[in-house]
């Protein structure tokens, strides 16, 4: 199979776990644009937020999927806020080969996930849990356009691992 699997989703939704057991199961590389993205500017996601703000970051966020993306038969785990950017999704669309697999989760979930997190910057206010849910509800739409969606609540790193490789697999058919 030499295609990639492009995990989409929000932050807490399980792409970065599911995306390392995915890589170990299937023996196939992984990519984090947000890794790469703080080891390129040599700063965290915080520190680009705090020094330079969000559409920098977003930027940043871009040049990196655009590379990612000439890769071939590989896993790109993406940060959340990459569907956000009309470009990008021209970028996922123009890359057939690439199953976009979106990761969901009520914000009831994702708060439980990220609560002690002081590494999202998006969530540095006084309500995160009303921060999560307005971001949520704004990019729900755009998780939605993936090709596969999984809703991760209740649900094991295994059976989502098993979900999308049944997924991967039935696309090479």
């Amino acid at each position: 199979m030499k295609k990639n699997i492009v995990l989409l989703g929000f932050m807490g939704t399980g792409k970065t776990v599911v995306g390392k057991a995915l890589s170990n199961k299937l023996n196939l590389p992984l990519y984090d644009t947000d890794d790469l993205v703080e080891s390129r500017s040599r700063m965290s996601i915080n520190e680009i937020f705090d020094q330079h703000g969000e559409n920098y970051f977003r930027e940043l966020e871009t040049k990196i999927l655009r590379e990612f993306l000439t890769y071939e038969t590989c896993i790109i785990s993406t940060g959340g806020g990459i569907v956000l950017k009309e470009d990008n999704w021209k970028i996922l669309d123009d890359n057939p080969q690439g199953l976009k697999v979106s990761l969901m989760a009520t914000p009831d979930t994702v708060y439980e996930r990220v609560k002690d997190d002081d590494l999202r910057p998006l969530l540095q206010v006084e309500d995160p849990y009303q921060r999560i849910c307005e971001l949520l509800e704004k990019r729900k739409e755009l998780y939605l356009k993936a090709e596969v969606v999984i809703w991760t609540d209740g649900k094991t790193v295994e059976e989502l691992v098993d979900d999308i490789i049944g997924y991967y697999k039935a696309r090479d058919n």
